[in-house]
């Protein structure tokens, strides 16, 4: 039996906040993918992947989330990690893709760093 992922969501705009809790593994990467697939097929670009409850992560799970990073910039928005630890830093660090990739400690702060990039969009008359 497979070691189990939960997946959830939440919306806030053009911002979703996906979480992953267990294992991320060859197993579950199409699951996470069709996850964030959904999220830029409805309009939402900018994506936060919360990895706080994330007990492990293997090379293919890296690459999706490299992948998700790439198209959500393709898509005009961007992808940023949360809660990053263990076993994904690691493969974070080990593969030099850490400073490729921005790297909140927690959701606050990612949404914080949304809300910035917004108000910078908007102009004043």
């Amino acid at each position: 039996m497979q070691p189990p992922l939960a997946i959830t969501s939440e919306q806030f705009g053009d911002t979703a906040i996906v979480s992953l809790a267990g294992e991320l593994d060859t197993t579950k990467c199409a699951q996470v993918g069709e996850t964030l697939s959904a999220h830029l097929s409805d309009g939402r670009p900018h994506l936060i992947l919360d990895t706080t409850g994330l007990t492990f992560c293997d090379s293919m799970g890296l690459r999706t989330i490299l992948e998700y990073v790439n198209r959500a910039a393709r898509a005009g928005g961007w992808m940023r990690l949360t809660g990053v630890q263990g076993v994904l830093k690691r493969l974070l660090e080990v593969t030099g893709v850490a400073g490729a990739i921005p790297i909140d400690p927690d959701v606050p702060t990612a949404m914080q760093a949304r809300i910035r990039e917004a108000g910078h969009g908007s102009t004043s008359v």
